[in-house]
Parts: C-alpha cells; structure tokens; sequence
C-alpha cells in the first residue's frame, strides 16, 4: 500500500482539474485512487444551502444495489456526515455494525463493514465530505487520513468550481430560454453596429433571419423606415456618447421583407467596460396592432364628427324655424309645427342609423367582434332576404327574385353578417330602382360561391365605381343615408376571405353588385337539401 504514492497522487491531481465538472472525471479519479487506498465504496456527499440536508454528489461502489442513491438528498441529522461537518475532521468506524451513526446500519446490511468520512474544506467552509467504505473491519487508519490531505483541497476546489460552472450553465439555459421564447425582439450590439446577440424571434417580426443581423453591422438600423431612421439613430449616439443613460419607448416604423410597414417601439441601455460605453443592449416591441387601434380611435373621432354635422345643422335650423313661428304666430302655425316635426323625427332617425353604422364599422375594424361561424345554406338565407323585401321591392314597382343553383353547397360563414351583407345590397338595389326588377342570382365557381344582386335602376360611372366602398363616401352627398353601408358589407366579406365588387355599364344602366365567398368542402352538394332553379 502507497507504493508509488507520488505518482497517484500527481495523476489523480491532473484528472481532478481536467474538467470544468467532478463529474465527468470521477470516476477515473476513483479508478486511481483505488491503487493505493483499498475500497468497497466511494462517495462525495455535499451540505445543502440550508444545512439540513446534503446530498448523495458521486457514487461509485463494487456491488449491485445500495439505499444511499445517486442524487437524492438526506437528512444529516443522526449522519456520519453531521459529524464530520460539526467537528471539520475525519472520522472512521472501524465496525458498522456497532456505528452510532443510521447510515451505518444501512450500509451494514450491504456488506460495508467500516467507513472513513472526510472533510471537504474550500474557503474555511466544510462544503461536504469524501466517504470510503470497505467490507473488512478495522480496515482505515491514521495512514489513509494522511494520505487523503494530499488531495482533498484539490478535490474541493474542483467540486466548488463544477458548483459554480452549473449555476453559471443553469443561469445561461434561463436567460437562453427567455430570449427564445420571447415575443419581443432581444439584442446586445457593440458600438460599430455589429450584434453579438439576437433573439429568434426578430425573423417572426421583420421576416429577415437572425444571421442576416449577425453578419452585417448596422442592419437593423437599415431597416428603419427612411423618416425614422435619423431620429432613431440620433437618440442611440447619444446613449453611446454618454449624454444620455437610457432610452424608453422610443417608437419607429420598420420595413418588413414583404414591404409592409410595421411600428415597433425599443429600450436601450448601456454597456459598460469600466467607465466606458463599449455598446447597447435592449429590446423592441412589436407595436403595430396599438397603432392600428389608436389610428382607428383616431378615425372613428373624426367620422363621427363628419357624418354627424349634417343632421345636427338640420336640427338646429329646425329649432330656428319653430322658434320664428312661434314669434310670427301666424295661422299656419299648425300645419308649420307639423312639417317641423317632420325635420326633427327624419334627422333624429338619421342620427340614430349614423351612429349605429359607426359603431358597427369600428368593430369590424377593430377586429372587437369575431365571426360567429356556423355552416349555413346560401340558398335558404337568399330566399328568406327575398320574401322579407319582396314588399318594399313592391312598394316603388320593383319585382324581387332569386336564380340560384340547386347544388351550391354549404358555406361555413357567420350567418348574420351575411344576412345584413345580402340584405343591405338588395335594399340598396331597391333604393335606386324604380318598377323594374332585381334578381339575386349566384354560381359556384371551383374554390368558392359568387353571389350577384342586379338592379336595372340608376347605374354607376367609372369614377364612383372607383370609390363606392369607400367610408361615408355618396354620390350625392345629400342624399340620406350615412355612406358606410357599403364599407361595412366590404368588411365583412373580407373578415370571410371574400371579394366584393361592382358592375355597371354607366349611367342608366343597371348595376351588378358581386361578392364571392369560400366553399365548405367538407359538404357533399347532396347534403344541403336545395330545390332547383326558382324564379
């Protein structure tokens, strides 16, 4: 025994500090340490941070099964382990089967007959113990403890540094984790404009990958938008020259691979070596949604404000005329009270349908109101609308009818947006058709349905064809109504994947108002139980 000590312990001093981890080394450590300490058993057991526990750290043993596991953590209460820490020196049962020690009756019915427990010590701290156990009585001794001195601070140290280097790794899989996952753009870049980090989740963001950032300095600032960028790079020279020591929720716009402009706000801070700025770090937010709905808020203001001018004049000049009358008190006082109430009562009715179609409008803009989606049968929704509005057709000598296919097959749509898209596109024909007729004809194309409501009435120029969809927009602008029908049937057929679109040969012609709407594929034609062609 101890033969060649010299040697063990300058090889087993080089596998201790050969890796970063205990771990991966210990067991040829233990294969080496076991040329000149005889051993049935070989483990590192380490304290946890609050003491009352420790920790099974390596194990190494020449039998199959053992209670004290890799890995698992025990009280050190009535432990071997306890003392050792307690007292910062070695202890040995010569006899585990008269130990003091619970471990030692566990061990004992595995076959280890005495023990050595010694104190790992790294910066006048006990951090654990080296454990040897052999099948043979009265085996370790005074030598094996002055032997084991040799080693034990290395082995210390090292087990120190593998503690350190897992938290550093564990910290590094977090913070890789976070910018991973992460919604909002993550990057650290030095003060030439080359990035040392950024997170994946630019490319979902601006459509370009991430080595794109990586191998061109100052691409992200290349992105910004041309009336953006001098402002953007102003703020962040000033965080790099140290006039500034951070920058909040500045907010730019972008171009996106696809050409599309996005907004996008950023926070920067400093990096700092020393006293020096070396570069940046901070995150952008993708804020183009925010923008959207501020710009509709914005909008909605401003079309409330138009659309609502007109029947307030109205009103106001109403309130004016009755006031004259009643100073005038003349004899048709009455009759003049009477057309007032007419004013007041049509321009109120106007007010409420304004309002009601501004509202319905920003919520479809917005995107505040889903679809409500269902499978729904054109045909049966196109003849309720015909047999509703027959009547009101009737009224100004118009003929309302349907020609639709027998096979068109069920759409999955929301059923009351497009029962207001058909109804309002038939009252429409109606309004602008005098004693003529209006037919709701549709044919199935290969990937969808195209409805048609035809009018014989007024017709339509180029240039109002042209804006027709647009808000508010009217042909005449004093004509009734608010002019948002129209966009608000737009909306819909794009919430649906649709198109919509209008047909006239010009003035005095007829209009043909088409929209078509995707096919459910999932129905076979036989299921929907349509009649055949009806007039």
């Amino acid at each position: 025994m101890f033969i060649n000590k010299k040697e063990v312990l300058l090889n087993i001093n080089r596998i201790i500090f050969s890796s970063l981890d205990i771990r991966d080394v210990y067991q040829t450590m233990s294969q080496e340490l076991s040329k000149v300490i005889n051993f049935d058993r070989l483990s590192v057991t380490l304290i946890t941070d609050d003491n009352n526990l420790y920790e099974n750290f390596v194990l190494s043993k020449d039998y199959e099964y053992t209670a004290l596991k890799e890995g698992v953590l025990y009280p050190m209460e009535g432990s071997l382990m306890k003392r050792v820490v307690q007292f910062r020196e070695p202890v040995i049962v010569d006899d585990t089967s008269k130990g003091r020690f619970l471990t030692d009756t566990v061990l004992f019915k595995e076959g280890i007959r005495s023990r050595l427990g010694y104190p790992l010590e790294y910066k006048e701290n006990v951090i654990g113990s080296v454990n040897f156990g052999s099948k043979r009585r009265d085996y370790y001794s005074k030598k094996h403890i002055n032997f084991f001195s040799q080693i034990a601070p290395q082995l210390a140290m090292a087990i120190e540094n593998t503690r350190l280097f897992n938290k550093t790794k564990e910290a590094e899989e977090k913070y890789r984790a976070v910018i991973e996952s992460s919604p909002d753009i993550i990057f650290e870049c030095k003060r030439d404009g080359e990035f040392f980090l950024m997170s994946p989740s630019v490319e979902k963001i601006t459509g370009y990958p991430v080595d794109r950032f990586y191998n061109n300095r100052g691409y992200g600032l290349s992105l910004c938008h041309g009336e953006d960028q001098e402002r953007v790079q102003r703020e962040i020279t000033q965080i790099l020259c140290g006039s500034k020591n951070s920058l909040m929720d500045l907010e730019f716009r972008i171009i996106h691979k696809e050409g599309r402009i996005l907004w996008l706000s950023i926070e920067v801070l400093p990096i700092k070596e020393g006293n020096n700025v070396i570069g940046i770090e901070g995150f952008c937010r993708d804020i183009t949604e925010r923008k959207k709905l501020e710009e509709l808020k914005d909008n909605l203001i401003r079309d409330v404000t138009h659309e609502l001018k007109t029947p307030v004049a109205k009103i106001e000049m109403a309130i004016d005329m009755f006031e004259r009358s009643l100073k005038t008190e003349s004899g048709n006082t009455h009759t003049r009270g009477f057309q007032i109430q007419d004013v007041l009562r049509n321009n109120v009715n106007r007010l409420k349908n304004s309002i009601k179609n501004i509202l319905d409008m920003s919520k479809l803009e917005s995107g505040m109101e889903p679809l409500k989606l269902s499978d729904i049968s054109l045909t049966d929704l196109v003849k309720q609308i015909v047999n509703e509005m027959a009547d009101i057709a009737g009224k100004k000598g118009n003929t309302l009818s349907h020609h639709l296919p027998s096979n068109i097959p069920f759409i999955t749509a929301d059923r009351d947006k497009i029962y207001h898209l058909i109804t309002h596109l038939v009252d429409n024909a109606i309004k602008f058709t005098e004693g003529d007729e209006i037919i709701v004809s549709g044919r199935i194309l290969p990937d969808s349905i195209e409805l048609t409501v035809e009018d014989k009435g007024r017709g339509l120029e180029d240039e109002i064809k042209k804006r027709v969809f647009e808000k508010f927009y009217k042909e005449t602008p004093s004509a009734y109504g608010s002019g948002i029908g129209l966009a608000i049937c737009k909306n819909i057929i794009q919430m649906h994947k649709g198109r919509i679109w209008v047909e006239s040969e010009g003035k005095g012609k007829g209009s043909r108002f088409k929209f078509t709407l995707p096919i459910k594929t999932n129905h076979s034609s036989g299921s929907t139980n349509l009649s055949g062609m009806t007039a």
